[in-house]
């Protein structure tokens, strides 16, 4: 039976420092979620607010990595804003050209074919 002490030892090293870099990850984040706001966040935060109403059609005008940019579809508004998706299930619908809806404080899949009622719509 070969017995290798050194190659054991450093893999049990290598695993060791992949868990502080996790474990010091973790730590960072939870630090973060405690931190309380600064006042540019409650900032941008009340003025997604003003931007999200209740059942409005959103277009969503581009996408890229976990951000989204939305155009209100139903107030015809010629402003875009960034919205940060976290939810990983909506992200993967959240393609540019889909609409979306919000219900319930939260962004829903309305149609895949924005674009597509955007031009009907400029039709009639």
């Amino acid at each position: 039976m070969d017995l290798n002490i050194f190659k054991n030892i450093k893999e049990d090293i290598k695993n060791n420092i992949d868990v502080k870099g996790f474990i010091q990850e973790l730590t960072n984040f939870l630090k973060n979620i405690d931190q309380p706001k600064t006042k540019e966040e409650i900032n941008i935060d009340e003025e997604l607010q003003n931007y999200r109403k209740e059942g409005h059609l959103y277009l969503v005008t581009e996408d890229r990595n976990s951000e989204i940019y939305l155009s209100d579809f139903t107030e015809k508004s010629k402003i875009e804003f960034k919205e940060e998706i976290t939810d990983k299930e909506l992200l993967d619908i959240a393609k540019e050209g889909t609409m979306l809806q919000y219900k319930n404080g939260k962004y829903e899949l309305y149609s895949k074919n924005g674009y597509d009622m955007l031009f009907e719509e400029e039709k009639n």
